[in-house]
């Protein structure tokens, strides 16, 4: 296999395929790249198992093959030649040497056998999708943070979709906060009453598009199509939790306020919250609301006042601030021009729900308080 490739996109291909080289493998091939190419296009193909990842590029080919590419070592040279010029691969089967030459070097690498290579899973009986790149990444941006990392409770470690035929809902949570996206099909036609858990490791992938995606669903595995590049997963075999069930619906007390007032807030009282419990103190009323936090070990305390609109008496609810923060800043200008929240509570000790003020019911979200 000989090629030669410009050097801009030979470092943007590998930025898309090396999430999925694991940092440590007792599989040596799982550390390398496949590569593969057929005329004028190479296609790199790297996996853990878990995902697979494949994209392809144009580049100027010479002798057509494949072989096993060394992912880090090639990377991290790749990186130190700069951003502009191009590089020659040469990869000899026989001696499994590969060659790279450049205008001022050249530099020799071992690679392996590519026939060694996991195959990618087939998809048969796949229920397939379009969605619309900006829906895709309005999904995963805005459920990943809630995702549970307790692989003891392996349901809530992905993404749970559900496909209604003329909608789709993403959902993530890990118990303590919960993320529900609502995207509508938009003239499009989903599967009716698919379901599918894909890891967070595959969403996180998703967050920034440059296409639309065709998402395919098998029995045990998910395809993410994107342009030129495929993602592809196991899918979690688990029941998703009855999220519904935790959502309330009779909370009477609500709350308007400027996002970015309450983010401000929040990120310089919590600077003296204890760093173990990271509990911050709400105490709202009619037109304003206190955040407030301490820790009793350093004896350090702070306090913040800013405006609001508060619909009843005077009301203290605690949080963790850390999940409060990342749900109130995945509230953006796309949700609500003035970028104002909604969050509307029961009690002290039960769930707030959080919403765009605009009204948009297409994203909400929720944080359990903490005793205060």
């Amino acid at each position: 296999m000989k090629f030669t490739v410009a050097l801009p996109d030979l470092q943007k291909a590998l930025q898309k395929v090396l999430p999925a080289i694991p940092a440590k493998s007792t599989i040596p091939v799982l550390e390398h790249l496949h590569a593969e190419l057929d005329g004028s296009e190479l296609t790199f193909t790297a996996t853990d198992q878990e995902i697979t990842i494949s994209l392809a590029i144009t580049v100027v080919g010479d002798k057509d093959g494949s072989l096993l590419i060394p992912a880090r070592q090639f990377n991290d040279l790749v990186k130190e030649l700069g951003s502009s010029g191009s590089i020659e691969v040469d990869g000899n089967p026989k001696t499994q040497i590969i060659t790279i030459r450049t205008p001022t070097g050249s530099y020799e690498m071992k690679s392996l056998d590519a026939d060694e290579f996991p195959s990618i899973p087939p998809f048969p009986d796949a229920q397939t999708a379009q969605i619309r790149k900006e829906d895709m990444m309005r999904m995963a941006n805005k459920t990943v943070f809630a995702v549970s990392t307790e692989e003891y409770r392996p349901s809530m470690t992905g993404v749970f979709f559900q496909f209604h035929k003329d909608n789709v809902t993403a959902v993530a949570t890990d118990g303590f906060r919960l993320s529900r996206v609502v995207v509508q099909a938009n003239g499009a036609q989903f599967p009716e009453s698919l379901e599918a858990i894909v890891p967070s490791r595959a969403v996180d992938l998703l967050r920034k598009l440059d296409n639309n995606v065709d998402m395919a669903i098998s029995r045990t595995h998910a395809r993410f199509s994107v342009g030129s590049m495929t993602i592809t997963t196991r899918i979690i075999d688990e029941k998703y939790p009855p999220y519904q069930n935790v959502i309330p619906s009779d909370n009477d007390k609500t709350l308007i306020v400027d996002q970015r007032e309450m983010l401000s807030a929040i990120k310089r009282v919590s600077l003296f919250a204890n760093t173990n419990t990271k509990h911050v103190r709400f105490r709202i009323e009619a037109s304003s609301m206190s955040v407030h936090s301490e820790d009793e070990d350093s004896g350090g305390k702070g306090t913040e006042n800013i405006p609001c609109e508060f619909t009843s008496g005077a009301f203290e609810v605690g949080f963790n601030y850390r999940f409060l923060e990342e749900a109130i800043k995945n509230i953006t200008t796309e949700d609500d021009p003035d970028l104002n929240v909604k969050m509307t509570f029961s009690s002290p000790i039960r769930a707030v729900l959080i919403t765009p003020a605009a009204g948009d019911d297409s994203l909400l979200m929720l944080v359990m308080p903490v005793k205060i």
